[in-house]
């Protein structure tokens, strides 16, 4: 959906709203965020995949964290379908590593199940992918990935340049296209983008 910008606010919300206890207003925001791309976009996978989303999930903290996940608890009211209960095992030997068995699906999902797995930030992609992989060993045939922020190191390669050519966030943007929604208009925006900062 946008970029979490290390050492610069964005970073600093994605960080602050998990925290113990977390920044009210951080949360707020991510919020925010994943509500906005549920209410405008909750039926963009199914049209990609062709297929119905049956069911959704939310990638725990790896390894995990006690107490029940913010971001599962903000996306549990909004998202479409049954939860596909997910839980990361106490230990793994790579947790950044893609591996189905870092995650335990507390139910065997029905034939044709498709599941939108939503993530909070995305730093190299392991923990969503073995996600995925255990999504699909419990039965899903399907799994889209909604993801709240991209985590983008501004020092690294061209990523500064990278950054100051994005537009603004514009909820009307498809987090599946980076354009208009599968089968509609296209936005008034010009694609994913990077929340201002303040």
């Amino acid at each position: 959906m946008t970029y979490a910008v290390d050492r610069s606010q964005s970073g600093y919300v994605m960080r602050g709203y998990k925290r113990v206890p977390p920044v009210e207003e951080h949360r707020r925001v991510v919020a925010m965020l994943a509500l906005l791309a549920l209410r405008g976009h909750a039926a963009c996978p199914s049209v990609l995949a062709q297929a119905p989303v049956t069911h959704w999930a939310a990638v725990p903290s790896l390894p995990p964290k006690p107490g029940k996940h913010p971001f599962r608890q903000i996306v549990a009211g909004a998202a479409p379908g049954e939860e596909a209960p997910l839980r990361a095992r106490a230990s793994v030997a790579e947790p950044r590593g893609i591996n189905g068995e870092h995650f335990v699906v507390g139910t065997l999902l029905p034939a044709g199940s498709h599941v939108l797995l939503m993530d909070d930030t995305w730093v190299k992609g392991g923990h969503a992918q073995s996600a995925a992989l255990a999504l699909r060993a419990a039965g899903a045939q399907e799994v889209s990935v909604l993801v709240v922020a991209r985590w983008i190191n501004e020092r690294f390669a061209e990523n500064a340049e990278f950054l100051r050519s994005l537009p603004d966030y514009d909820p009307e943007v498809c987090p599946w296209t980076g354009a208009g929604c599968p089968g509609a208009h296209p936005p008034t925006g010009l694609g994913l983008g990077r929340v201002p900062s303040a």
